[in-house]
């Protein structure tokens, strides 16, 4: 290989190592927003807000003996001593989930409808 070559050899390495570089950071950037998203956390408050319902409703959802209980609903994180709260990827997992619930429902009850007409 003669010197020219080789040097040109070395600057296409040096850029497809940079290329790379650049990648595997963009990647992790990426990453890491997605953590940051998929872990905040939701005070009851906000909970209540986001699901426009009161705060006692969710104190009755994760109430075992009460008869609005709701098993699937996302159980609290301890944040400390007296405090707790909701990751809000699993209280926006939990709603996706109802809304589809009620979708096939609604749907279900159309076509029963439409059957009987």
């Amino acid at each position: 290989m003669d010197m020219h070559s080789s040097l040109s050899h070395s600057t296409h390495q040096t850029h497809l190592e940079l290329d790379v570089i650049s990648q595997v950071n963009q990647e992790r950037q990426e990453n890491a927003v997605s953590v940051d998203h998929s872990l905040r956390v939701l005070r009851i408050q906000q909970v209540a807000e986001k699901l426009s319902i009161g705060k006692s409703t969710i104190y009755d959802w994760l109430n075992p003996k009460s008869p609005r209980y709701d098993a699937s609903f996302p159980k609290p994180i301890k944040l400390s001593a007296k405090s707790i709260g909701w990751l809000s990827s699993e209280v926006d997992a939990w709603l996706l989930k109802r809304v589809a619930l009620t979708r096939i429902t609604d749907l279900t009850e159309v076509e029963m409808e439409s059957d009987i007409h």
